[in-house]
């Protein structure tokens, strides 16, 4: 039993350690000052989630593989690591000053739109499709999750998009031990 939630333990803390990598890469000042993304807290949250969406893709995606002998820390890591993220929404509301009684609102909300944009980053990745199409649907998904009402430049959009191309090939080629090891690899950001 004492097995169990010291692997509890090591799993979360695995979950920290990947979401604070995660994080490190989605605050890159190329993303505000090249690729025009809102330097604010909805584009650092909307990269956030972008990144931790690529993450967790290709996490299930191992649990999609025969040979995996490691799926039920695969999904805790999954779950911790979805966790983390939502208690820092929560921590973030607070240390800007959200009531007590809208923090639990607001993190609904925020988490609503984690696995909106989730489901459509997965959609799209896996459509297997890296053509013309898949640069497309992934234009449209930018334009409205992390440029919102903003309009890039062509080229600065032409760029991020190359940019999550990599990091999805990228994430393709690390292993489930990579990750329990927190040896996550972003590819670089230019």
């Amino acid at each position: 039993m004492f097995n169990f939630f010291n692997k509890n333990s090591k799993i979360k803390d695995i979950a920290h350690g990947l979401f604070t990598k995660i994080v490190s890469q989605a605050r890159q000042p190329e993303f505000y000052e090249t690729w025009e993304v809102a330097d604010t807290l909805d584009g650092r949250f909307d990269l956030i989630i972008l990144h931790v969406s690529l993450v967790v893709d290709r996490l299930e995606a191992l649990l999609q593989d025969e040979n995996m002998t490691h799926n039920k820390n695969t999904v805790m890591l999954i779950r911790y690591l979805q966790e983390v993220l939502f208690d820092n929404m929560d921590m973030s509301l607070r240390e800007m000053g959200v009531g007590d009684m809208s923090v639990g609102k607001k993190v609904k909300i925020m988490a609503e739109a984690y696995y909106g944009r989730k489901k459509t980053y997965q959609e799209i990745i896996r459509s297997d499709d890296m053509s013309p199409d898949f640069k497309n649907a992934f234009k449209g998904a930018l334009l409205r999750n992390i440029y919102k009402d903003q309009k890039p430049g062509d080229r600065a959009l032409d760029d991020f998009i190359s940019y999550v191309i990599r990091q999805i090939d990228g994430l393709a080629n690390q292993s489930y031990e990579g990750f329990m090891s927190e040896n996550i690899v972003f590819t670089e950001v230019k």
